[in-house]
């Protein structure tokens, strides 16, 4: 059965709405926000949804402006955490891993992006 593409945008745009928190993560932050780098978080903007295809798969998308966050040397970030508050609501991978090399801590860019599979 085909849906319309207007329910997934719908759907995708109410979870980025549940949280403007996001925090970086070094590994999948899997149901509970494990693998956060540091201790920093910045809030996002969401953008409006749109429908995308990657990988022959047609995905709604939303995606959050760049948070900048300190991020202790020698890690390498893979995933971002969204939050409401202190509950962890969900996470995703990176269009691309960032690794911060040196000593002390460095401010990156994350950038989060919702991803639902119609």
């Amino acid at each position: 059965m085909s849906t319309a593409n207007a329910p997934h945008i719908a759907v995708a745009e109410f979870a980025a709405a549940q949280g403007q928190k996001i925090t970086a993560h070094t590994a999948d932050p899997g149901k509970t926000g494990a693998n956060q780098a540091g201790t920093a978080s910045g809030t996002t903007t969401w953008s409006a949804g749109s429908i995308a295809t990657e990988g022959g798969t047609e995905y709604a998308i939303v995606p959050g402006s760049g948070v900048v966050v300190a991020i202790p040397a020698g890690s390498t970030i893979t995933h971002w955490g969204q939050w409401n508050g202190t509950t962890f609501l969900r996470g995703g991978p990176l269009d691309g891993s960032i690794t911060v090399n040196g000593t002390g801590s460095v401010n990156v860019t994350v950038t989060p992006r919702i991803r639902l599979r119609g």
